[in-house]
């Protein structure tokens, strides 16, 4: 079905609607049987057109098997993705220990470091500390 202004789609509608009567009339199996293809996409076009509980209600249709048809709602029957076998999570990295380093000249000077890295260079920075007078 080609886009419809809606007093045609109406007129369409009827048809339709005599086409689903005529399949439910004639199918084998009042039950089990499965609404044909070609009036599901009829159906579909409509519902494009028209009000869906309109066109549902026309066809002998429950809205909801409309909108689950049309992807609106999710089908029960593995619409859903699987679950992924592994997960991997990472941890967030761990900041680096904090060290505190308190120096005391026998003149009382101090000083006092805190750093985070892991390998500061201390050494000349003490060395110079210590022996400046």
């Amino acid at each position: 079905m080609t886009f419809l202004p809606t007093p045609q789609a109406e007129e369409h509608l009827r048809d339709v609607a005599q086409q689903f009567i005529q399949w439910r009339q004639t199918r084998a199996n009042p039950r089990g049987s499965r609404i044909p293809e070609p009036l599901w996409t009829e159906a579909m076009a409509l519902a494009a057109v028209l009000p869906l509980p309109r066109v549902a209600r026309a066809l002998g249709l429950k809205p909801y098997a409309l909108k689950r048809r049309r992807g609106d709602v999710p089908s029960s029957t593995g619409s859903r993705p699987p679950a992924p076998a592994f997960v991997e999570v990472r941890a967030a990295a761990e900041p680096p220990a904090t060290v505190a380093v308190e120096v005391v000249r026998p003149d009382g000077s101090r000083l006092r470091i805190t750093y985070h890295d892991t390998t500061p260079a201390l050494a000349s920075l003490l060395q110079t500390f210590l022996e400046h007078r």
